[in-house]
């Protein structure tokens, strides 16, 4: 495992990771590696969960979160508190920086979300709202029971190889699990692999030749991942929120001239009028 608790000698390293296979079944699995401070006298433990079918990454990586609190609030009912004394700080680490606590998974802002009905600013349902308040609950459970700081931080996935490889190989176990499968989620396979585009650059009323990759239910919406085809942002990545109706008509690897309605801050909807670019 590469150790990392000489950072903070009094905190408890929850490593967390997911891994997925674009299969029929979007086969997934978790893993989760634990380092203790040098006060406490445990070796470090290491688990893994799976295989989950009918998920995307982020409700793998969202699990995996949730299974690693939930084995920390074991041990201290399993341990004397005498074992744990010194333990004032619980740092939960992920390689998937949008779930840090900067980002999605501060306890702040799933607060706002939830008096606001799980919708953002833009009126955009928020996605996997169900396993964030999951996550808030365990987290609130956990500094309970441990009467410690618990923060989510972004780790570069360098130092989560040991979660990375435990993820792995529970994507293979025969036992299937499917309790945070998300129903409806179509998953393709990329042509390119560039960054999502700055929405700012984009133009309202411009069509875009794009390739659609993706397909996730959120509530009444379906957001829509695709990445330009051609033209000046070729290979970026674009998230398209629509109704039910357009998404039935937006295949997976077809190749559309799309007209911009409205761009957001991180989405944009599009005009009802669709033209496949590229018959297939």
């Amino acid at each position: 495992m590469n150790t990392i608790r000489s950072i903070n000698p009094y905190a408890i390293y929850v490593h967390c990771d997911a891994g997925m296979d674009y299969d029929s079944k979007n086969s997934g699995g978790v893993g989760i590696a634990i380092e203790f401070p040098e006060s406490v006298d445990l070796e470090p433990i290491k688990f893994s969960c799976g295989r989950y079918i009918g998920a995307n990454i982020e409700r793998l990586e969202l699990e995996a979160i949730i299974r690693g609190m939930n084995k920390v609030i074991d041990l201290f009912e399993q341990y004397s508190s005498d074992k744990l004394q010194n333990v004032n700080t619980i740092i939960i680490t992920t390689d998937r920086f949008g779930l840090n606590d900067n980002e999605k998974t501060s306890p702040f802002r799933i607060k706002d979300w939830r008096k606001n009905d799980w919708l953002n600013h833009e009126g955009k349902a928020i996605k996997n709202s169900d396993l964030l308040e999951r996550l808030d609950k365990t987290r609130k459970r956990l500094s309970d029971k441990t009467h410690s700081s618990v923060r989510i931080n972004y780790l570069p996935s360098k130092f989560n190889k040991a979660a990375h490889n435990l993820a792995s190989k529970a994507k293979t176990k025969a036992i299937k699990l499917d309790s945070i499968e998300l129903k409806g989620v179509k998953q393709g396979r990329r042509k390119f692999q560039g960054e999502e585009v700055k929405y700012s650059m984009l133009k309202e009323k411009e069509y875009y030749i794009i390739h659609i990759f993706k397909k996730d239910p959120v509530r009444d919406q379906w957001e829509i991942s695709a990445e330009f085809y051609e033209g000046e942002f070729i290979g970026k990545k674009l998230k398209i929120y629509t109704t039910p109706e357009v998404e039935r008509k937006l295949h997976r690897h077809h190749i559309y001239k799309l007209r911009l309605k409205k761009i957001f801050q991180h989405h944009v909807s599009i005009y009802k009028t669709l033209n496949e670019a590229i018959k297939k």
